[in-house]
């Protein structure tokens, strides 16, 4: 949240107090479920614990979010800097099946990965 705006907005959905109906709740579900993947969730303990020796998946897919959804390039690019260059270095080198066959949102981790080091590095 970079404003009183978008901080306001949001303490304001949280303190309404209006109930969902069972269908504004499926519908949610339902949209939830079509756009799933194409993001990440976040869960970098599964990530981490899918590639012990590669570290910053979930931030590397954060700063590709940044970047592509957000027009954050250079907040995006000197995030992907702080990392430490022996993990940059060996990115694309890496084999990310294992964390793709965990990922609860079905992403293509290598391909984001891969994405990130041309868009960020």
């Amino acid at each position: 949240m970079h404003n009183i705006s978008f901080l306001t907005t949001n303490i304001d959905a949280v303190l309404n107090e209006t109930k969902l109906t069972q269908a504004d709740i499926g519908a949610l579900q339902k949209y939830a479920r079509a756009t799933c993947s194409s993001y990440c969730a976040g869960c970098a303990d599964i990530c981490d614990s899918a590639l012990p020796d590669t570290p910053y998946v979930s931030d590397i897919m954060r700063y590709l979010m940044y970047y592509n959804s957000y027009g954050q390039h250079d907040r995006a690019k000197k995030l992907f800097a702080q990392i430490p260059a022996k993990i940059r270095n060996k990115l694309l080198t890496t084999d990310y099946s294992p964390a793709e066959a965990r990922c609860p949102q079905h992403l293509p981790v290598g391909k984001l990965i891969a994405e990130a080091v041309t868009k960020l590095a």
